[in-house]
């Protein structure tokens, strides 16, 4: 298992679960590269990352996207690919990521990021 850092666009609102440890989602986050081509950048192929989130995390990231959109985040954990085979038979690699770390990334986009609540003493 390899260790990653990536940044990337949610696929879509990620859905807050509940089991016996607690709080989880599962977030889809699409990565593209820019590679370079004689003497220009492209867009290289998106890349689907299945990051799994927990706890306190989980629930600010699906906070976050349901207030905010698709977003984009920026993800560390644990990395590994699975092999399936699609419903038409076709070999396919699933990209998973045991995230450790996930958060909003400001890089092109405006999102609400809430302060601590202060104590007030009286």
């Amino acid at each position: 298992m390899s260790y990653i850092v990536r940044t990337g666009n949610l696929a879509a609102t990620p859905k807050l679960q509940q089991g016996e440890r607690g709080s989880y989602t599962y977030a889809r986050v699409i990565v593209t590269d820019s590679i370079k081509k004689d003497d220009d950048f492209v867009d290289g192929p998106a890349i689907a990352y299945d990051v799994a989130v927990s706890g306190r995390d989980a629930e600010r990231l699906v906070a976050t996207a349901e207030r905010d959109g698709n977003v984009r985040v920026i993800f560390a954990g644990r990395y590994y690919v699975t092999e399936y085979t699609a419903k038409d038979g076709t070999p396919r690699l699933q990209h998973n990521v045991q995230a450790d770390q996930i958060g909003v990334s400001f890089r092109g986009q405006d999102v609400h990021v809430p302060g601590k609540k202060q104590q007030t003493t009286e």
